[in-house]
């Protein structure tokens, strides 16, 4: 990640060089827990009624992973935005693992040989079913999202592009982004699916029938 490109977009708050410099180093660490979770960062520093926000955005070859964190000063808020970063490479990066091994025992079983695939494309280069340039309530430098405020009440509008992925990969991309659910279009059947995680434990799938 050492030619990782950041964007720095900030809001009531300075942002000098020494704040740059730490935010790179923070961001550049990431690289040890895997070495491609992303291409790019996006910074969105916040300051309202005397607390700050951070949120970090990593795009990777069009996944997402994201973390928002507010605390007393924006140093403070950006190093807790990247440890919640670090733990969900961490925890998907052992979902990974372990979904890969489980292939391997079942291969070994069966007595097949087969060329298991490799989990870092999935924060690297990925194929054409994981690219997803826009994704449904991510934040992204293509996001053209509209504020409205009515009262006390903010709503967002979010325009994106649905691109073809497997259930299991909207999965994880919904837990990267850290959302309770995630839109996203079928690889085989093309339709428009949703994603979401249940309160008892597990993701759940909700497909369209026809009436």
């Amino acid at each position: 990640m050492a030619d990782l490109n950041i964007q720095i977009q900030n809001k009531n708050c300075q942002v000098d060089d020494a704040l740059q410099s730490h935010f790179k180093e923070k961001l550049d660490g990431l690289g040890r827990v895997w070495p491609k979770a992303a291409d790019e960062a996006i910074l969105r520093l916040l300051c309202e009624r005397g607390r700050f926000t951070a949120e970090v955005t990593l795009l990777s070859s069009g996944m997402i992973t994201r973390a928002e964190e507010r605390a007393d000063n924006v140093r403070q808020a950006f190093d807790l935005a990247v440890e919640k970063l670090e733990r969900q490479l961490n925890r998907h990066k052992e979902k990974l693992q372990t979904r890969q091994r489980r292939q391997n025992n079942r291969d070994d079983v069966a007595g097949t040989v087969i060329h298991p695939v490799d989990p870092a494309p999935l924060f690297g280069t990925t194929p054409d079913a994981l690219t997803q340039t826009t994704q449904a309530n991510g934040a992204t430098n293509a996001d053209h999202g509209v504020d409205q405020e009515h009262g006390d009440v903010m709503v967002r509008v979010k325009r994106f592009a649905l691109k073809p992925m497997s259930a299991e990969e909207a999965a994880l991309q919904m837990d990267l982004l850290g959302h309770e659910f995630f839109v996203f279009r079928d690889a085989q059947s093309n339709d428009v699916s949703v994603v979401y995680r249940r309160h008892s434990g597990g993701y759940g799938l909700i497909e369209p029938v026809a009436d």
